[in-house]
């Protein structure tokens, strides 16, 4: 099968939290001349971008749509990324639903967060809805490039429900606290799908895990210290004991699962865990420059979600 040349990429979700930033790093000057049309597709009747033509040629567009118009609002599209985000689970279903009756070649499923298929537990979030949704949209299109991205913990999302509790001086460690733990900043992931989606469609993997940096919990509470945060204690919990008692009941909420898969290795996207694909898609950072820990810490003083109140009410 002959190679996508400048494809018309279509993004799901392009209004909510994650498709902002997707759309976003499509649209920049590094990977915009990859593509012949963007398209946007969206339920809500505001787009935050609009339609227009650039310099470079590529037509950006907007489609309206819903679960009864799917067939028609993809037609024309050879590359389809999903960032549909939680929330959407039964409209993803529909959206699968669809793409036999498609000419789209190469999926982007709505993963973008922690690689969730070795584990040993299930969970409602991965296991009943990102699964079952990868496995529908392999059995109705099996001709079909589905790739997963795996871009860990968002850098931005580093808080209290993760045990780091920068305003309370606190950090607490499930197992070890010298395991690293791979994070992304959200415009991060949003470039890492453009430059895949850039790639010859035989070159682009079926998996991919990045992590714009990795750091042990240990390693991320000297950073935080130094920027300004005061002095952070780590607290370390037994493991196999908080394991044992997070599986045992259940729970929609993933936080408790990913700080427990934190200290075993199983959020760290380096070559001695789950491996790192970062110079394939940003090759010497020539691409771009991954935001890293550091960065987030002189952002606010080493005080990342300071104004949060945790537990929530």
């Amino acid at each position: 099968m002959a190679s996508i040349t400048r494809a018309v990429i279509a993004i799901a979700g392009a209004t909510g939290h994650l498709g902002k930033h997707v759309t976003t790093a499509f649209l920049s000057s590094t990977f915009q001349d990859e593509f012949s049309e963007i398209i946007l597709l969206s339920r809500n009747e505001s787009c935050l971008f609009q339609p227009s033509s650039s310099q470079s040629g590529v037509k950006l567009t907007t489609r309206r749509y819903n679960e009864n118009n799917l067939e028609e609002a993809l037609q024309g599209i050879q590359i389809l990324v999903n960032t549909i985000g939680p929330a959407g689970h039964y409209f993803k279903t529909k959206l699968a639903d669809a793409l036999p009756r498609t000419n789209i070649r190469v999926y982007f499923p709505s993963e973008f967060g922690i690689d969730h298929y070795g584990h040993d537990f299930a969970h409602p979030e991965w296991h009943e809805k990102k699964k079952k949704h990868l496995a529908s949209a392999q059995r109705v299109v099996p001709h079909m490039k589905i790739c997963r991205v795996f871009c860990s913990i968002i850098l931005e999302d580093i808080g209290p429900w993760y045990g780091l509790d920068t305003q309370k001086g606190k950090y607490t460690s499930v197992g070890s606290f010298r395991t690293p733990v791979s994070f992304t900043s959200v415009g991060d992931v949003g470039r890492t799908v453009a430059s895949l989606g850039s790639l010859p469609e035989e070159k682009i993997p079926d998996v991919v895990h990045v992590g714009g940096d990795s750091r042990s919990i240990a390693e991320i509470a000297k950073i935080m210290e130094s920027a300004g945060a005061g002095r952070i204690e780590i607290d370390c919990l037994p493991y196999e004991e908080y394991k044992k008692e997070t599986t045992a009941e259940y729970s929609s909420q993933p936080a408790p699962y990913i700080k427990f898969s934190m200290g075993d290795g199983g959020i760290a996207h380096t070559p001695a865990f789950l491996g790192d694909d970062n110079e394939l898609v940003n090759p010497g950072q020539r691409l771009w420059r991954w935001k890293t820990v550091e960065d987030l810490a002189k952002e606010n003083n080493g005080q990342p979600a300071k104004d949060v109140v945790w537990p929530s009410s």
